[in-house]
């Protein structure tokens, strides 16, 4: 135990001195979310949509919905219940205010009229705030029609929709494919280098095992993977307010599953690569494609379906899928059980590969 605490500390000491891993590590990816965040994930609306259902058509729920169009900060869409629900349950609208039928007709008698206010789950916070002025509106109107301005009883139902900003779906790829790299090119490249100057065969036939020499190796790789992520998930919710919906240990499963399985990989081409710069080569050749094609910049769906099969032949995408829909989604590992089956798939065939062609000298 003691040897693997100065191993796994030195192997610490040598990342964190090394200047340049450190920009790739850290600075790189917060960098690339940053810029990819400012210039693609800001709605750029100055507007809430805001989806109005008029079941009683009195004169009191149409100066309401009359109200409601004079107010700059609304774009008001009217159309059938189901129409408009389909369309918040689609991402197209932020709020829906259902006036029910016998609103105005409560009123007249001293009860309360009956309203519903559906709220997006996704983006609560400016759905409490439309939420709040549309109530405020029909106090308002309540007041002037029957002198009972508090005589309107609304319920709120949140609704979870499908509106993800790009910046949700950014973040998520942005960390699987940091990941990625740092699988590809950290503990593989280290393994190739004691190869080539004889460290190695020194191991070999020392007493310290092999297994706890790597060993050591991996735990570094897995605490680095998970500051990685805490600090870009942090970058992200400062800058941009990114939505995470998921169970933080769900998240810290899917994170090390895929460091892993990336891990494995690396120590695969590590296995079978003569020399440094034929692992350098073999690693460019595996992870560049899957950087651009594996739908980590962009959804698979504007993609066309050529590139989209290959996408999913591509370890990245479902790493990325998987902890997308963890983080944002707010999944279960259940939900995500085909990702996770293919991560460890990739990752245990890896390993029992390199074990196989391992090399010594």
């Amino acid at each position: 135990m003691r040897s693997f605490k100065t191993l796994f500390i030195a192997n610490m000491k040598m990342i964190l001195r090394d200047k340049q891993a450190i920009f790739w590590m850290f600075l790189f990816p917060v960098i690339l979310m940053l810029i990819l965040g400012s210039v693609f994930g800001s709605s750029g609306e100055a507007h809430l949509d805001i989806g109005v259902v008029d079941l009683d058509g009195s004169p009191v729920t149409e100066k309401i919905v009359e109200a409601l169009g004079e107010i700059e900060a609304f774009a008001v869409h009217e159309g059938e219940e189901q129409e408009i629900l389909e369309k918040l349950s689609d991402g197209e609208l932020s709020t829906v205010l259902v006036l029910q039928k016998g609103f105005f007709e409560s009123l007249e008698v001293g009860k309360p009229g009956e309203a519903t206010i559906y709220m997006d789950k996704s983006n609560i916070t400016t759905s409490q705030v439309a939420a709040s002025t549309l109530t405020q509106i029909m106090d308002e109107f309540a007041g002037q029609f029957v002198n009972a301005p508090e005589m309107i009883n609304i319920s709120q139902e949140a609704v979870q929709t499908d509106d993800w900003r790009y910046v949700d779906f950014i973040v998520p790829g942005i960390i699987a494919m940091t990941l990625m790299m740092a699988g590809m090119f950290g503990l593989n490249m280290e393994v190739v280098k004691y190869r080539e100057k004889g460290i190695l065969r020194r191991i070999k036939v020392s007493p310290l095992p092999l297994s706890r020499f790597l060993g050591s190796g991996i735990f570094v790789s897995l605490v680095f993977a998970l500051i990685q992520t805490i600090l870009l998930l942090i970058v992200g919710f400062l800058a941009f307010k990114i939505n995470i919906n998921g169970n933080y240990f769900n998240i810290a499963f899917v994170v090390i599953l895929g460091t892993m399985s990336f891990l494995a990989l690396g120590f695969l081409v590590a296995s079978v690569s003569h020399s440094l710069k034929t692992a350098e080569m073999l690693t460019n050749a595996i992870t560049m494609p899957m950087m651009f094609l594996a739908g980590v910049f962009f959804p698979l769906q504007i993609l066309p379906t050529a590139l989209v099969i290959i996408a999913k032949c591509l370890p990245l995408y479902y790493f990325g899928h998987a902890l997308r829909e963890v983080m944002v989604g707010g999944a279960s590992l259940i939900s995500v059980w085909v990702d996770l089956v293919v991560l460890a798939g990739m990752g245990t065939a890896c390993f029992l590969a390199s074990i196989k062609f391992f090399r010594w000298d």
